[in-house]
């Protein structure tokens, strides 16, 4: 069964933009690199709407602007998109993490104070680290029971590379942009490094019940601003009361 999917981008910015589905076969013209193919520059106040069909397997993808890039895109112009299997999930928990960094002006380096800061989106020296949108402790907990399979969906439309280490567990890593893995070509690890333009997915057994970190293992993304307090990449595989029908924990 061929599907087929419609979006319709409407632009409320100040200046033009596009939209490119990131590991989507679609066709040319729908791909949203104006300078180079046949998709228009979505000017401010208009909208163009996106169709094509649905080629590519179930998987993890993403979506992002592609136009003034370096200024776009760090400002956070990005999503995730999954296409789902038709048939079910193999998984009872399915979660989506999507790794970005920003820069912003007006905060000294090795400060936090309360206030609204300006996104910088030309700097290079980094200072907040976020899955979907937040730092520590402002990320939200990935909840489990013992007993379930989890997958987590990773995606990194940014700057830089992260390794995203999980504590407590291990995991087997079952697919990269969209693409399975067949079972004799998985691999079992606890660290997975998602270069920018990446997508990975992850699954783990929650059979180690307690509340687990799972973060970027490069330091300075693990503070705000490079305060000594916890914070940036940052979140907690967060144990939940209760078993999954007909399995334990040991």
């Amino acid at each position: 069964m061929l599907l087929a999917a419609s979006a319709s981008a409407i632009n409320t910015l100040p200046e033009a933009t596009s939209v490119h589905w990131h590991g989507l076969d679609v066709p040319n013209n729908m791909d949203g690199v104006p300078e180079v193919e046949p998709t228009p520059l979505i000017k401010p106040g208009c909208y163009f709407d996106y169709h094509f069909p649905i080629t590519n397997p179930p998987g993890t993808h993403m979506y992002h602007t592609h136009h003034n890039v370096a200024r776009q895109e760090m400002m956070g112009m990005a999503g995730g998109l999954v296409i789902l299997d038709p048939h079910g999930s193999s998984v009872d928990r399915d979660y989506f993490i999507m790794l970005q960094e920003f820069a912003v002006k007006g905060l000294p380096m090795g400060v936090l104070e309360p206030g609204s800061y300006e996104v910088n989106p030309l700097s290079d020296d980094l200072q907040f680290f976020t899955m979907n949108g937040r730092c520590f402790p402002e990320t939200t907990p990935l909840p489990v029971q013992c007993g379930e399979r989890v997958r987590i969906r990773l995606a990194n439309p940014a700057m830089m590379e992260h390794p995203i280490h999980l504590h407590g567990h291990q995991f087997v890593v079952t697919a990269t942009d969209g693409n399975r893995f067949g079972e004799c070509a998985r691999m079992r690890k606890n660290t997975i490094a998602v270069s920018s333009g990446e997508t990975w997915d992850i699954e783990f057994e929650a059979d180690n019940p307690g509340n687990w970190p799972f973060h970027c293992h490069i330091p300075h993304h693990t503070a705000n601003n490079m305060t000594k307090e916890t914070g940036g990449m940052f979140t907690v595989v967060q144990y939940c009361g209760g078993s999954a029908k007909t399995k334990s924990c040991r």
